[in-house]
């Protein structure tokens, strides 16, 4: 009798332990989404094309080192900056001297690619301020919601942006994410990641790029007007002809 009891006693504890929401730590979680996604890697090298240009991204422990180019005309446009020195433009191999201004705009946009094409891993930069929200349920699958928002010092000229990440629970990749923006008048988008492909390791996902019928809409209310199709598609974030080396 006392063996039975104790068997049900065990028993109940196995279904209530299964039924408990996972824990986990917001460190934890980035941690194991930046490893679910294989950017825990300290070298790498990368290509890849969006839109008009051809990217290159290069690690190497602590250093960085992003490029693009294009052609306009019979002109090679090249923008490159790294973790050691701002963006410099060359035309044709030539550097060319550029307003401070336009330089800004240049690494702005050359960094949000960059951004976007590494996540998880940005989730690391030291600016970086990570909060675990209150998870969800998407299709019947548990996920984390992380709210991410950037200090001052070391957050760039977008500090004050605001992101949401929503984490599978169970293999830890990126499923949505949401974030808010004020630059050019300032904006909100929501994206659905697709088309994941695994290139030497690394995971690489597209997104489908969706904006609310109103301007500016609480972060969190987004995953909600998505599931009831009132969010308008805007484009789509595809990465090509991706080309990995890991040394």
């Amino acid at each position: 009798m006392i063996f039975l009891q104790k068997s049900i006693f065990f028993l109940l504890l196995f279904i209530v332990a299964c039924q408990s929401p996972k824990s986990d730590s917001v460190e934890s979680i980035i941690a194991k989404s930046i490893k679910a996604h294989g950017f825990d890697s300290l070298n790498v090298e990368v290509e890849f094309d969006f839109r008009d240009y051809h990217y290159r991204l290069v690690r190497k422990g602590d250093f960085f080192s992003y490029s693009r180019q294009t052609f306009k005309g019979d002109q090679k446009i090249v923008d490159i900056m790294s973790s050691e020195e701002p963006l410099s433009r060359f035309l044709n191999e030539t550097s060319v001297s550029l307003q401070d201004s336009i330089q800004r705009l240049y690494a702005n946009s050359l960094n949000s690619v960059m951004y976007f094409f590494q996540l998880p891993r940005p989730l690391l930069d030291p600016a970086v301020n990570s909060e675990l929200l209150t998870s969800v349920n998407i299709n019947g699958v548990p996920h984390w919601t992380l709210k991410i928002t950037f200090a001052q010092k070391g957050g760039g000229e977008d500090f004050q942006d605001e992101y949401r990440y929503w984490i599978n629970q169970e293999d830890y990749k990126i499923a949505y994410l949401a974030y808010n923006y004020k630059t050019d008048g300032g904006g909100t988008r929501f994206r659905k990641a697709q088309n994941r492909r695994e290139i030497n390791g690394i995971l690489f996902q597209d997104y489908i790029n969706y904006k609310p019928k109103e301007k500016f809409v609480p972060l969190d209310q987004l995953l909600n007007l998505y599931e009831d199709q009132e969010l308008v598609q805007v484009s789509l974030i595809e990465n090509k002809n991706i080309k990995v080396s890991t040394k």
